[in-house]
């Protein structure tokens, strides 16, 4: 009747006969799902009747029941890979992901194989979530606009979710509750003062560490950035909570107003907003001058540099309303990204100058500092510490920063002699309310427009700039005096009125006791007055004004306790116990609270250029940047290596002190800041060529600074570092070893081959036919770094030579700044110390590496295997230099030392970067306004001829005078001794010591000299060009050079339509400078450099090479 059911291990019995009927058989997974499902009914049939709810339904067990055993079974080989893969990234705690590696997608993949009951399948989807909404923030901290992109005049929209955090005009916080009952009434504010506070008990208490009174000045800045207590009610602050220089920009937009221009973005010339700080020491005030000049430095560079066209002028043709508008779009863009970058420089002096001398790390060699603004790892959502939150002042902290123990006996009797001009008598005899009355009537008197303010005697020059000289004093002054100390009774009686003042501020804000607030920050409480201060005295009179610790009020303990000593590093400013721990957290809170030195800190608010300049380097300094604001703002008064201006916050003396301990003493020059002579730019054709011709007179004294700095006694023997007949024997040795048999075919044929070589090995195709490449970076700067590597056997790293040290790039970057160091000096003394800095390792560095190649060289007559051995090919045009040439120049006499170091390191770096440029030079001439010449020069260069080659010799010479009509050509001299000279239209006398520049500008457009010189004539005889100079130290290498760019000009000029390419990567970007002189930027375009740095070009078809003769 029924039909006998089988379990075959397959879908179909191979028995099966289909005329026995359908096939009831099933698989064995068949069955066993139909078991399960079936063994579920049971178990629903054998389920009591539902009695825990009202409506007869059942309550479902939501939680997932799958286990491990179960999971570990549904997962294939892969998933344990992925498993692995998640575990190896856990444990080395990197929070970036490979997407290469697909694990998002894997992990996806392993999940969903698990099944619907796993509580790992929970876990695996909850974790990544979480990933995924942690990717982003919630809620956003940054937005788009000008609202949110600028600071606003009164702090408002810091935090872009609650406008009035920080905002000036708001009350302050409360940081500690007061939790104690205090006893009433409390001591008398004057009777605390004279009792523990006043310098008259005691007298003067000089600082252990001798911190100048500079550091105290910045103090002064801060608090007053940070605190405005308004007279009408004590709770408000009517200053932002951000350390945002509103006591040079104002508080509020009406006083903000006041001290711009409304001009291209530009401040009012040395002035400030903030009144009261009139009333300080003028050293305070000299600093605010200098945060003016450099924000106004900052607008004029961000113009002229105009990153991305962002600050637009208006355009001609443009309606007046409309053109206003733009107008004023402008002017608003300039000053609120210059506010930026200003305060990037002052909270970067606060973070890395001022914090790291408070706990001594400019004592030490460390690079090791507390920025608050790191981006903790982690990834967005996951910070251990929020970031760009906001900042509420609070009460506490505006007594935290009261420190006039610190003043010193100058600005002591300063504010004596202040007190005496107020009011005519001692200041003893002042009465508060005497001194709130005069000090109302003050701040009435003061003038709204704040260039009509002045301060510390000082009188404006017709521009309404003050005197330089007078500035720089007074700095110098101030950095020279020595500041109090911390601690009781220390605070100068002068301050009594307004010591007594903020104590009853204090009071009035019901502030907690000094144990409250340091239990608050995790201290310790102090248990006896004698904890407080080890000063028995004052532990007595604590005692007899406050019965007990516990009700020792905050402000008076803050001064009184006992100051820590001095620990290197740890401690350098010597606060007393509490202020030391409770000021780091306030500055941790103030900078990360802050969104503008957070979240929106970066190149895209602040522009590439300025980033770059507000930023610090730890290499340099270790951090420290102080030396930047003074160089912007007295660039004719400060020594790049001033010590004055590099650590401003401690005395000199001490300074010498620390600096000979960490052996940097030799870096800094320790002369008191003075006016320096500037140079004198001479430019006529007769002064030019009388002052080059006569080397007796006008020495290369500049220069042979420069090289003895980064080669020592050997680099200033270089022929170029001085006159006379040693240094000319060195000139002809090397004449005779750059200029062997047949040198025009051998550097005319290697320059036409490298440059081939390179175009080919970095262009790019575009869209087909069209090829691209960068011909500065790439062929230009590199074709003679290859030239110099192959004269010298440099340590060249290529594709031949693999095993060199140095890439092409490389090489370049170390060679350029030998040459700045050397010859172009401290030009902008802002990057001089920095460039030197960098400079000297990697002079000594490729040095080394020379030198050891001289001395095999001299010992065995083959090469180093650092050296690219490219030169010994044959088809290398080169190949009798190298070894060749250094077996000749130590034939010379000289040893294997000197020859490196005097011979073969100066003439290599004063022969690449130069050339670099010119050739950029050339191309960037004849691809904008000598662009209708191409056709002509392509059409000899495709003839392959002499007589072709001696044309192109005239456009390279053509384009090379024409670009100097605007350009970066000159050179510098010191006169030795008093003399008078024809210089054109009359008379020019020179001193002995004048720094003099011999520009080559307008000399190249003196029609006397050049006919025509507005127009490219290939007639001109070479040697009317002084493209190469004159005199004793004109470029001995001159002649190789015309080959090199004629060579060079020759492969590029073949090229079927070489053009820039379009838009601002065809164009070299380069500022002018006064005198006609320009300065090229770097690719990122965030800093200057002397020479271009890129600019790329395109062609069309193939290369053109010529047909070889066989």
């Amino acid at each position: 009747m029924f039909r006998k059911t089988t379990l075959p291990l397959s879908q179909k019995s191979p028995n099966n006969d289909p005329s026995d009927g359908p096939d009831h058989s099933v698989s064995r997974d068949g069955i066993v799902e139909s078991i399960e499902k079936f063994s579920k009914v049971i178990h629903l049939a054998g389920r009591p009747l539902p009695s825990s709810t009202g409506d007869g339904s059942y309550i479902v067990d939501t939680k997932p029941t799958g286990g491990l055993l179960e999971d570990l079974k549904n997962l294939r080989a892969k998933d344990y890979a992925t498993l692995h893969m998640l575990l190896k990234k856990e444990l080395s705690k990197d929070h970036l992901t490979d997407d290469k590696t697909m694990v998002m997608e894997r992990v996806i993949q392993l999940v969903s194989n698990l099944p619907q009951n796993s509580e790992h399948r929970v876990t695996l989807t909850n974790v990544f979530v979480g990933e995924l909404w942690d990717s982003l923030q919630h809620p956003p901290q940054s937005m788009l606009g000008d609202k949110y992109t600028y600071r606003q005049a009164d702090g408002s929209w810091n935090n872009i979710l609650n406008a009035d955090i920080g905002r000036a005009g708001t009350p302050y916080a409360r940081s500690v509750a007061p939790h104690v009952v205090q006893p009433n009434p409390k001591p008398d504010p004057g009777l605390i003062f004279d009792s523990i506070m006043s310098r008259e008990n005691g007298g003067f208490k000089p600082h252990a560490n001798k911190i100048s009174s500079m550091l105290y000045y910045i103090a002064s800045i801060i608090i007053h950035d940070c605190f405005r207590t308004s007279h009408e009610d004590f709770n408000i602050s009517q200053t932002s909570s951000y350390l945002d220089l509103s006591p040079l920009y104002g508080s509020n937009q009406d006083e903000q107003n006041l001290v711009r221009t409304f001009q291209d973005g530009r401040l009012k010339p040395d002035c400030f907003s903030e009144k009261r700080l009139l009333g300080f020491p003028p050293g305070v005030g000299c600093i605010l001058i200098m945060f003016n000049r450099f924000h106004n430095f900052v607008v004029k560079q961000l113009a002229d540099i105009n990153e991305n066209d962002r600050f637009k002028k208006p355009r001609d043709g443009l309606p007046a309303d409309k053109a206003a508008a733009v107008e004023k779009k402008y002017d608003e863009d300039l000053f609120q990204t210059a506010r930026l970058i200003t305060c990037g420089l002052y909270i970067n002096i606060i973070l890395l100058d001022y914090l790291r001398t408070i706990v001594g790390l400019n004592r030490v060699d460390s690079t090791w500092t507390l920025d608050p603004r790191v981006d903790m790892e982690g990834g967005p959502g996951k910070t251990r510490s929020p970031r760009g939150t906001g900042n509420q002042c609070s009460v506490e902290f505006n007594l935290v920063y009261r420190w006039h123990s610190c003043i010193s006996q100058r600005d002591e009797k300063w504010s004596q002699d202040l007190y005496r001009k107020l009011f005519g008598k001692d200041h003893k005899e002042v009465s508060l309310k005497e001194l709130l009355v005069a000090l109302g009537q003050l701040e009435a008197k003061m003038p709204e427009n704040p260039p009509d303010r002045d301060f510390g005697g000082l009188k404006r020059n017709a521009d309404g700039t003050y005197n330089d000289d007078d500035l720089v004093s007074i700095l110098a002054d101030s950095v020279e005096d020595l500041a109090g100390s911390s601690g009781a009774n220390n605070i100068p009686e002068v301050l009594r009125a307004v010591e007594i003042l903020g104590m009853e501020q204090a009071r009035s804000w019901k502030c907690a006791t000094l144990n409250e607030f340091r239990k608050h920050f995790g201290l310790t409480p102090y248990e006896t007055f004698e904890d407080i201060t080890s000063d028995k005295e004052v532990a007595k009179s604590m005692k007899a004004l406050y019965d007990h610790p516990d009700f020792v009020e905050l402000y008076a303990g803050l001064v009184c306790e006992d100051a820590k000593a001095p620990m290197d590093p740890g401690v350098g400013i010597g606060p007393t116990y509490t202020i030391s721990r409770s000021i780091l957290s306030d500055a941790v809170t103030l900078v990360r609270g802050d969104r503008f030195y957070t979240t929106d800190y970066h190149p895209g608010n602040l522009t590439n250029w300025g980033f770059q300049e507000a930023q610090y380097d730890l290499s340099i300094n270790h951090g420290c940047v102080f030396y930047k604001l003074f160089m912007r703002a007295f660039p004719n008064h400060f020594e790049f290596n001033n010590i004055y201006a590099h650590y401003p916050l401690v005395i000199p003396s001490e300074n010498k002190n620390i600096m000979t301990k960490l052996n940097r003493v030799d870096e800094f020059s320790w002369n008191r800041p003075t006016r320096i002579p500037q140079r004198i730019n001479v430019v006529s054709y007769n002064a030019v060529t009388t002052i080059l011709k006569n080397g007796e007179v006008f020495g290369v004294d500049p220069w042979r600074r420069g090289l003895y700095y980064l080669m020592g006694k050997p680099g200033a023997d270089f022929m170029l570092a001085g006159d006379g007949p040693f240094f000319a024997e060195r000139r002809e040795q090397m004449r005779q070893c750059l200029y062997q048999a047949n040198w025009h075919k051998s550097v005319k044929d290697f320059y036409e081959a490298i440059t081939l070589k390179l175009l080919k090995k970095w262009s790019h195709e575009i869209g087909g036919k069209t090829k691209q490449v960068d011909i500065i970076r790439d062929v230009g700067n590199s074709a003679h770094v290859y030239f110099a590597a192959n004269i010298f056997s440099l340590p060249l790293k290529s594709d031949a030579h693999p095993k060199g040290v140095f890439t092409e790039h490389e090489l370049y970057m170390i060679l350029a700044v030998i040459f700045v160091v050397v010859f172009f000096g401290d030009v902008d003394k802002a990057k001089t110390f920095p460039l030197r800095t960098a400079a000297l390792p990697l002079t000594q560095a490729l040095g080394a590496l020379v030198e050891q190649n001289v001395s095999i060289i001299s010992k065995t007559g083959l090469i180093s295997g650092l050296i690219d051995p490219l030169f010994m090919e044959e088809q290398n045009a080169l190949k009798d230099y190298g070894v060749h040439m250094i077996r000749h120049l130590l034939k010379g006499g000289l040893g294997v030392h000197e020859t490196t170091w005097s011979q073969i390191l100066p003439t290599a770096g004063a022969m690449v970067a130069n050339q670099g440029q010119v050739f950029g030079q050339i191309i960037d001439f004849y691809t904008t306004t000598g662009k209708e010449h191409l056709p002509e020069i392509n059409r000899l260069a495709k003839l392959n001829t002499d007589a072709a080659d001696e044309i192109l010799l005239h456009y390279v010479m053509e384009a090379i005078r024409k670009y100097r009509l605007n350009g970066t050509f000159g050179a510098f001299r010191k006169c030795h001794k008093d003399i008078t000279i024809d210089d054109g239209d009359g008379k020019r006398t020179f001193k002995a010591g004048d720094l003099v520049f011999v520009g080559f500008v307008e000399i190249a457009r003196d029609p006397k000299v050049y006919p025509h010189p507005e127009k490219v004539l290939l007639d001109r005889p070479i040697e009317s060009y002084l493209v190469y100079g004159i005199g004793p130290h004109s470029c001995l290498g001159g002649a190789a050079s015309r080959a090199a760019l004629t060579a060079m000009l020759k492969v590029v000029g073949r090229l079927d339509n070489f053009r820039a390419t379009p838009g601002p990567q065809g164009k070299m970007k380069k500022i002018t400078r006064d005198g006609g002189f320009y300065v090229y930027m770097d690719a990122l375009q965030g800093q200057y450099f002397p020479f271009p740095t890129t600019m790329k070009v395109q062609w069309d078809g193939g290369w053109n090479e010529p047909v070889k003769n066989i």
